[in-house]
């Protein structure tokens, strides 16, 4: 009895031994697969997948989380692409007209009027591009998060009259009407100029695309816990496929809202990173007939989440 028992225990932990070791080799397999995998996926592989055996299982989920993580720093790297080109371009702009414009001078010498015709051309696209700098340095300290707000309370009435005052002169060139009415007495807790900025920017928005002779309304209100900031104009429109897209930065609406009408395509992107930076949103609702209507609305009494 002893003597089986000798011979037989080693036997029996050798194979208890291989028979773990199997089974934890098979069970690991795919988590070694999946190690593999990612250690091939790198910056310029970031559509690669890690493969899924069975997603319900502890290492599927694990799989399917890991795959989650990298579809998201794959849409990061593809929209820092596509902003690093569109300002690359928006940045070559008015560089090479300057150049073209001084270069020309040069060749063609001239007056004291044709020179300070050049000049003026000149410093027109060097405010251009002064303009664009600015609002690149606001996206890339807001998005570092180094854009702390000052915040204090805030006249929406009063804001939206003294922005509407800084474009009356764009306005008066096109003979447009601008006419703005709500309560006095509303007021949030914000960031006076970041919400001015947005509030500019929309205006100056219905301002641009709004025809000759045109009207634009703002109107300030509440409702719902929220107070609202209505702009409305009288241009285009705006095509059902462009409007989810219109706060993308750089993004234009081809044919209305094109190169030519100026601008960089970041007006209406500072706009929504400024109001949803006071926990508020922007709605957009327009036909291709009758225009649009811009609807920012703000939490009362500071609170910072809005309702809708």
């Amino acid at each position: 009895m002893v003597a089986a028992l000798s011979l037989g225990l080693p036997i029996a932990l050798l194979l208890v031994g291989v028979t773990g070791y199997w089974v934890a080799l098979r069970a690991l397999r795919p988590l070694d697969s999946m190690t593999r995998r990612a250690k091939q996926i790198n910056a310029e592989h970031l559509n690669e997948r890690l493969g899924l055996e069975n997603p319900d299982d502890e290492l599927g989920r694990l799989a399917m989380a890991f795959n989650e993580t990298l579809a998201r720093l794959e849409h990061s790297f593809e929209q820092l692409k596509q902003f690093t080109a569109d300002a690359s371009h928006e940045l070559r702009t008015p560089l090479t007209a300057m150049r073209s414009v001084g270069e020309v001078a040069l060749q063609n010498g001239g007056d004291t009027q044709y020179h300070h015709d050049v000049i003026g051309s000149m410093l027109e696209e060097v405010n251009r591009l002064t303009h664009l700098v600015d609002n690149l340095l606001i996206f890339a300290r807001a998005d570092s998060s180094h854009l702390p707000l000052q915040r204090s309370e805030v006249g929406l009435l009063e804001l939206a009259t003294e922005s509407a005052d800084l474009l009356e002169v764009l306005a008066e060139e096109k003979r447009q009407s601008v006419a703005i009415e709500g309560d006095k007495a509303l007021t949030v807790v914000g960031d006076r100029l970041i919400l001015r900025q947005a509030f500019v920017a929309i205006i100056h928005n219905a301002v641009k695309y709004s025809p000759p002779q045109g009207s634009i309304r703002v109107r300030v209100g509440a409702g719902n816990g929220n107070a609202f900031v209505e702009i409305h104009d009288s241009g285009p429109g705006i095509p059902p496929e462009h409007r989810a897209k219109v706060f993308e930065r750089f993004y234009r609406v081809d044919k209305a809202r094109t190169r030519s009408e100026g601008g960089s395509g970041l007006g209406l992107s500072i706009a929504d990173w400024s109001i949803k930076a006071h926990g508020g949103q922007i709605e957009l609702e327009c036909s291709e007939q009758a225009g649009c209507t811009f609807r920012i609305r703000l939490p009362l009494n500071g609170s910072l989440s809005p309702t809708s």
